[in-house]
Formats: structure tokens, sequence, C-alpha cells
């Protein structure tokens, strides 16, 4: 059996190489850690209201994948009228591959890669989020960033609506902290965009200097995500916008069973 080589080990990318591997296929995962990675700022938060229905078959696919491999935990965020909404999480930690070849993938062919000058045959996924473009410039894929950011202390989970499908949230992402996004996502990041997430943040009780800032650019697509058979042995994936935790699982899942044959 051929051996899945995965280009990026982001939430895309590392879902389909351990889908892989919890089916028996050998999965090796390509990340040179790029600055701009968008999966490590993201919350891991879901739900099927998020989903919609045009998403809604991808969340249950997904829901299945991540309770498999991760196991799904509940989150509860109180709205500031007192009410509180429960919440489906993985945190992003759980997920990303531990250790990827640090190597940046500098071609792509039918079942092939190259890294370093040295050449890779099996199976293919190209799950890189905005350098999807690399390998398939068609593709239109581009980058909307934002920042999340990181306080001591781990503090109740809250939420607030700041514009329709927007919300600002504070909750226990990883022990002993507080994270917080409130879904910035703009072509052109500036300054101006963090100050008013820091001012969000401290109307929600987060008054404190953060101790960390995270950075990155969420894949968009035009028509929205995309799953694509680029070569017989070769597959692509990106565009997961704010919904990459569900979306990279259900690739995961559509890739093992049903495309690598």
């Amino acid at each position: 059996m051929p051996a899945l080589f995965v280009v990026g080990g982001g939430l895309y990318g590392s879902l389909a190489a351990a889908y892989a591997r919890s089916r028996g296929v050998e999965a090796v995962v390509f990340d040179p850690g790029l600055p701009g990675a968008a999966s490590p700022a993201a919350a891991g938060l879901f739900s099927e209201k998020w989903a919609g229905k045009k998403f809604l078959q991808h969340f249950h696919r997904a829901v299945w994948v991540l309770d498999r491999l991760h196991g799904i935990r509940h989150v509860a965020l109180r709205h500031d009228d007192g009410t509180k909404e429960a919440l489906l999480f993985v945190p992003p930690s759980a997920i990303i591959e531990p250790a990827p070849v640090r190597e940046r993938v500098t071609a792509v062919g039918d079942g092939w890669l190259e890294a370093c000058g040295r050449r890779y045959e099996g199976w293919v996924y190209v799950a890189a989020g905005v350098w999807c473009g690399e390998f398939l410039p068609t593709l239109g894929v581009y980058g909307k960033a934002g920042a999340a950011f990181v306080f001591a202390g781990e503090r109740e989970g809250r939420t607030r609506v700041i514009a329709p499908r927007r919300q600002a949230i504070a909750f226990v992402r990883d022990p002993g902290t507080t994270h917080f996004s409130d879904g910035t996502a703009e072509r052109e990041y500036a300054p101006v965009h963090d100050q008013e997430t820091l001012g969000r943040a401290m109307s929600m009780g987060l008054a404190d200097p953060p101790l960390k800032r995270l950075w990155g650019n969420r894949p968009y697509t035009p028509g929205g995500p995309v799953f694509l058979r680029t070569a017989s042995r070769t597959w692509l994936a990106t565009g997961g916008r704010k919904l990459g935790t569900v979306l990279g699982a259900s690739c995961a899942k559509r890739l093992v069973e049903e495309e690598l044959r």
C-alpha cells in the first residue's frame, strides 16, 4: 500500500494524516512552519448551528472523525443576558501534527512531491491553506487575516454577538489560560484591527496585557471550500474559512475512505 504524503501540518493536513494512520495507512506530513498559518490561532469550537444547512453533511461526517481521533469536548459560553450556549470543542493542540517534516515542499505532481531536493512517491494530499495556490495557481485561494489573544488564568466562558454570523468568544482553550477571538478576517490587516480586538476583550473582562498574540491567514476560495482530485494520485483541499476543524475532518474521511484506492 502506498504511503500518504501530506503537504501542510494544519488542521486539514493533520486530520488527514491521523485518520489515514487509524485506517492502517502510513502518513508523512511536511510543514516548514511558515508564519501566518491559521490553524494554531483557531479556537477549535464548532456546532451544528454554525455549520448551517450548507455544511450539515460535513458536520456529521466530522463529528464522528473528531470524536474517534481526539474525543470531542463540550464548552458552555455565557451570553451577556445570562443565557448559555453549548458548543463542541477539540483544541488545535490536540489535532496539529506534533512532529512534521520541517521541509518546504517545492513541487507536486501525480503521486509525488519534492522537498529539499528529494522526491517522495505515493499518494499526495495538498492541504497547505493559503499556500495551496503555489501548487494550483488557478485555484484563486487568498487569505483573510485575524488575531487571537491568550490571557493568563482560566476565566468563565463568555460569548457576545458583534455582527451577523460573528461572535466575540473568551474561553479556556488551553489549560491555565483564556483564549479570546472576535472573528476578525481582513484581507488587509492593520494594527487597528489588533486594537479593536483587544478593546472587545477588555469589554468582556480581559483587561490585563495578553500573554501571547496568535495571528494567521484563514484560507478562502471563490465559491467556497474545495476538495479536488488534481491527478490520479494527488488531491488538494482548502478554503475552510472559519470551519477548518469541521471541514478538515470531513475531507479527511472522504480522502481516506473514498479516494485512496
